[in-house]
Parts: structure tokens; sequence; C-alpha cells
């Protein structure tokens, strides 16, 4: 009989694996001290609503240790309704650890499943292995080699893989967790003001419809692309357009204060372009055609942070991604042109879905680290954006 071989879904159940089947204790540990850890907890305690049950370690049926389960990114429960999971690491588990006698269980029942054992020696050598562990990096491009890697489903996701980069998750991952769930909902609620289904559903169906867009800059870069398509120069120059957007207007009988907020906005426009360029996000002479990708790489977000607080299901936070793809390729001609329109739209936006907004120093650093995930996803082999065919 042939068996297909087993894919790791990170690296992280790849050296777990690797170092269980040599017995290498020491890299076990290794892998452990960089990985993030969750424990399932069920909701209604996550929520408060019955108080939290006291920890039940189960007897691990490869070892016979009784044993307390923990489980790596690449390897997390299947997504309940009433189970949700939450962060850990190493460092904390040794502090917090509540018997001498139990073991850690990591991935119980899964190819890189490992026993380790928890004795108050042992948690000294967690913590002296964590203290010497390199810090997580922000701004890396991060996989699940099991997850969608092709397909509508993969698009979808790869046009939320600039946030994903930022937040330091996998970009192809729809699944229990975005971070864990108590932050998950905090920055839903916090940062979106999202704290039930019906907020969520509402809140997405905006930014597919593209509602999270400016109207004026949506306005102001559909002009441009009519006076565009009308000559045989392409663009228009920066002062032809404001004059075309200003006899526009004024043949609608608009008044002086939106005469003005629209000369504005293509001043804005003109300027963020300007900067995108000395970026190298835009060619020079290329124009950005919609800042709706914003929205969108926003919704996929959404749909994977709504996943992760249980105010949806796993059904409608498929749907939402799908619909962000299909709009993102009718809006777009390519994963550049994708990538500017989201920049232009944060840059228009700044603190858009940031709660430090106030701040110019994070916007100029927010700014920074979105132009390093477009290089990042443009230039990788791994990225989605290199693998995945626009259309």
């Amino acid at each position: 009989m042939f068996f297909a071989p087993w894919t790791p879904p990170t690296d992280i159940e790849a050296q777990l694996q690797a170092a269980t089947a040599h017995g290498d204790w020491d890299g076990q540990l290794g892998a452990l001290a960089v990985a993030e850890l969750y424990m399932e907890e069920g909701r209604a305690e996550a929520d408060g609503l019955v108080p939290p049950a006291p920890l039940v370690p189960y007897r691990d049926p490869a070892s016979g240790k009784r044993c307390l389960p923990v489980f790596t990114r690449g390897a997390l429960p299947p997504w309940r309704p009433d189970r949700v999971l939450q962060r850990t690491g190493l460092d904390d588990l040794a502090l917090e650890w509540p018997h001498d006698k139990w073991h850690l269980a990591v991935n119980p029942g899964h190819p890189s499943a490992a026993v380790v054992p928890a004795t108050p020696l042992d948690r000294e050598a967690w913590l002296e292995v964590c203290d010497e562990a390199p810090p997580r990096a922000s701004g890396r491009l991060l996989s699940l080699y099991t997850g969608p890697l092709h397909g509508p489903l993969a698009h979808g996701l790869a046009c939320g893989a600039p946030l994903a980069v930022r937040d330091g998750v996998p970009w192809n991952e729809l699944g229990g967790v975005y971070r864990d769930y108590d932050e998950d909902r905090v920055v839903l609620h916090g940062t979106w003001g999202v704290a039930d289904p019906a907020g969520w559903w509402h809140l997405t169906q905006r930014l597919l419809a593209g509602d999270g867009a400016e109207r004026e800059t949506e306005f102001a870069l559909r002009a441009r692309e009519g006076l565009a398509g009308h000559s045989a120069d392409g663009a228009p120059a920066t002062a032809q357009w404001r004059e075309a957007v200003t006899h526009v207007l004024a043949h609608r009988a608009a008044d002086a204060a939106e005469i003005q907020a629209l000369d504005t906005t293509v001043t804005r426009i003109a300027a963020a372009e300007e900067q995108l360029v000395r970026d190298a996000v835009l060619q020079p002479g290329r124009r950005v055609v919609s800042t709706a990708a914003h929205g969108l790489a926003c919704a996929v977000a959404l749909a994977r942070l709504g996943l992760s607080a249980r105010l949806c299901s796993p059904a409608d936070a498929e749907r939402v991604v799908l619909t962000a793809g299909e709009t993102a390729r009718r809006t777009y001609a390519s994963w550049p042109a994708f990538s500017a329109g989201l920049l232009l739209g944060a840059t228009l936006r700044p603190g858009a879905g940031d709660p430090r907004a106030g701040d110019p120093r994070a916007a100029v650093s927010g700014h920074t680290a979105a132009v390093s995930a477009h290089h990042l996803l443009l230039g990788d082999p791994a990225s989605p954006w290199r693998n995945i065919p626009w259309s």
C-alpha cells in the first residue's frame, strides 16, 4: 500500500518531528522555545460566562504519561464554535506550570508529537533555552505548507498577505486563530468597533462593496482614468487633472467647499503617488486606478479575525475571502497594481484599522513596514504573489 509522505505544515513541526525521531531533546526544546504555542479552552470560560475549569491532564497513550496538551501553529485542532485557542510560550508555561509530575504533550496525535518532562529542573532548562532563543522577528512571510496554496481561496487569502506579514501570522490560514481568541476579540472591538456577528457581517460587506474607500479619492481616480482614456498621451498632468475635476463639480453645481475638498484630494493623491514612485512601488508614469485594495485586504483580515473570535462560521469567512479575491481581480490587472492601490489607500486614510492613528511616527513606521511587505511579497520566490497567477 502506498502512503503519501507527510508534509510538515511549518518549519516548527518539521524540526519537532526530526528532533523526536532522533532523540534530540535539546532540539525539541530549541524548536519549542521559538514557537508560538496554543492551549485549548472552552469558549464559555474564555468569555467569563462560567468559572474557569481546573486543568485536567490526560494520559498520553503513546508514553503513558499524564500530560497537558499544547499545540504549535501548524497543528492546531479543527475549528469548533465552543472551543477556542489561547496563545502562550514555553517560557510562560515554565513559570505557570501546575504540577511537577505532569508532562508537556506537544501536538498529541500529530506526526510532530512530542512528550516533554516538566519537573522543576526541566522547567529551569526551558527558561534558559528561551533566554538564548532569538526573538521572533516581525515583517516575515509565513506560510502553512498544508494550507491553500493555489486556486481562488488562496488568491483571496493572498490579498490579505500584506496584513499577515505585518501581524506575523501565516498568510494562507483560515482556521481557529489569527493571533489568539482574546487578542483577536480586543482588536475587533477596539480597532474595528466589532463586537458581535451582526457588526462583523455589516463591516465586511461594506468593505467588499468598496465603502471603505474614500468617495472623494475614488471620484478623483475615476476622473483621471476617464481623461487618460480620451488622451493619446496617457495619464494627464496634475494641473489638467485638477482642472477637469473642478470643471465637473462646477457643472454639477457643487459648492465651493466640495470643490476645494476634491482639489485637495487630487493634490494628495499626486503627492502620495510620487512617494510610491520613490519607494519603487510604482513605476514612473504608472498610476493607481483605485484604493479599493485597502478595504479588500482588511476584509480578508476581518474574515480571519471573525473566525477566530467565533463571530462567523468557516463558510461565512470563506465567502468573504473568495469575494475579496474576485473583486480584486475585476478591479486591478496584477499583484503590483493591487499592492499599489492598497498602499495608496492606506496613505490617504492614515490610521485605517490602526489604533495608533494619532501618532505621526506610527504612521511613518506603518508606511515603511507596508512598503517592505510589498517588496517582500513581490520578491520572495516563496511568496503567493510570485506563485499564484493574478487571473
